[in-house]
Parts: C-alpha cells; sequence; structure tokens
C-alpha cells in the first residue's frame, strides 16, 4: 500500500512541524521519488537538506506515514522500495546502493 497521496514542500519550516516519531518517508521531485526512508522522522528529514549530512539533492516535496514503531517503520521502507523497484525496475535514485 502506497504512502499517502498527500506530499509537502520540503522546507525546514515544514519538516520541524513533523513529529519525531517512527515512521516511513518519501523525498521527491518533480512528482519521482528520489528516495524512500525509515527512522525518527523529523530528525531523518532535517538530515536531508543541503546542510544536513545526509542531502538528498534535488529534492523538492516529501510525504510520509507515521508507524509508531522502529519495526514497522522498517518493514514500511521495505515494502515501498520492493514497490518502486517492481514499477520501475530499479531503485530509487538515492537508495541504489554503490559499489
Amino acid at each position: 500500500m502506497p504512502l499517502t497521496e498527500k506530499d509537502w514542500a520540503f522546507a525546514k519550516n515544514l519538516v520541524q512541524t513533523e513529529r519525531d516519531e517512527y515512521g516511513v518517508y518519501e523525498l521527491l521531485s518533480s512528482g519521482d521519488i528520489l528516495y524512500v526512508g525509515e527512522g525518527v522522522v523529523r530528525s531523518r528529514l532535517m538530515a536531508h537538506f543541503p546542510d544536513g549530512p545526509e542531502p538528498i539533492v534535488g529534492a523538492e516535496r516529501y510525504r510520509v506515514e507515521y508507524t509508531g514503531s522502529k519495526e514497522k517503520a522498517e518493514q514500511r521502507e521495505r515494502e515501498e522500495l520492493e514497490r518502486y523497484r517492481i514499477q520501475k525496475g530499479r531503485l530509487p535514485e538515492f537508495n541504489q546502493k554503490v559499489t
């Protein structure tokens, strides 16, 4: 089941209003998913701004689903990554492993 259809501008003033609870999130650009992540939502999203420790270049919007636990967040992340892989034949750009 995909994350909510509602997305928000990837802006610090909006991200700072998110709860710091476990969940899964997607970062998007031009409607395409750049990255699927999980963890404590507000903290993880803040890490992806250009001045953060894990920037996601080109992120314009985000979606989030709160799960209530780390285990459920990890499970939902795996589900969303697999769904994307099946649809696109690859993982989102920033989820691809560099070898």
